[in-house]
């Protein structure tokens, strides 16, 4: 019996590795996918930019500066928003980048295994997940439940 206990403990355990693997894995996934759709509207505002400056140069007139900078502008804020995804993915993984060289390392990690450099310390990597929604049930009426049970049992 004793076996079957370690053999239905050791499943257990190894369901819970797996299962937590496959979520990581997902939510990379997704981040990888938020990130490749941003690059995409960056590539969509160069191309924007390109033709504002080509259209204005045909006509013989002075580039609107502020047509140009807002689309820059919209390419900055892109930049931003995968640089932080970029970081959610490293939460993930349980790593961090080299602060010289740029390769991943444990999070843990002293000194980079590729050029040397010695790492800060990272005090905690934490992942954000979103809470749970509990929804509330609220008891609208008990007739008697016990006599009913009774009439159901005599019958």
């Amino acid at each position: 019996m004793e076996f079957f206990n370690k053999l239905g403990k050791k499943a257990s355990q190894t369901y819970q590795v797996t299962k937590e693997k496959a979520v990581n894995l997902s939510e990379e996934l997704k981040l990888k996918g938020k990130i490749s759709d941003l690059k995409n509207k960056i590539e969509d505002k160069y191309y924007e930019i390109g033709k504002i400056v080509y259209n204005e140069v045909k006509d013989g007139k002075d580039v609107s500066k502020d047509e140009v900078i807002s689309k820059c502008d919209e390419i900055s804020n892109f930049k931003d928003q995968i640089s932080k995804l970029e970081m959610d993915i490293l939460a993930i993984k349980k790593v961090k980048k080299c602060s010289k060289c740029g390769e991943e390392l444990e999070a843990d990690a002293a000194f980079c295994s590729k050029c040397g450099a010695e790492q800060p310390k990272v005090e905690k990597i934490e992942i954000k997940e979103e809470p749970e929604q509990t929804k509330e049930a609220e008891v609208v009426e008990i007739n008697n439940v016990e006599e009913k049970n009774e009439e159901n049992n005599e019958n």
